[in-house]
């Protein structure tokens, strides 16, 4: 009875390090994505504050979404110009919570 009870046990833990070998094969596939996944495009307008000091550069995006930009990366640009924007969110901004921080990879005007 004791050979059945050890036999069982190996087959369990043959068979539990087969599914942690096999989880952790699909996490690493899932994981192993191209940076430029996270990339995205979207139009907006631009929105720069007149006495704000965080967040005062901003876009308003189509979808609903501000984004908070650097004033670098717009300085080519007034306030209301409609732009097309590819970014990379770098998640919420510190002072302005429901905005995103993000890094502007493309900017250009539109009409």
């Amino acid at each position: 009875m004791e050979e059945g009870s050890k036999a069982d046990k190996i087959k369990l833990t043959v068979k539990r390090k087969f599914l942690i070998g096999l989880a952790l094969l699909v996490s690493f596939a899932c994981n192993s994505g191209d940076e430029n996944d996270f990339i995205k495009q979207e139009h907006g307008t631009v929105w720069l504050s007149g006495g704000l000091f965080y967040c005062a550069e901003q876009i308003h995006l189509d979808n609903g979404d501000i984004l908070v930009v650097k004033m670098e990366d717009i300085l080519s640009l007034t306030g209301g110009d409609r732009v097309s924007v590819r970014y990379r969110e770098l998640g919420a901004n510190e002072f302005c919570p429901s905005h995103v921080d993000c890094e502007i990879i493309e900017i250009k005007r539109i009409d």
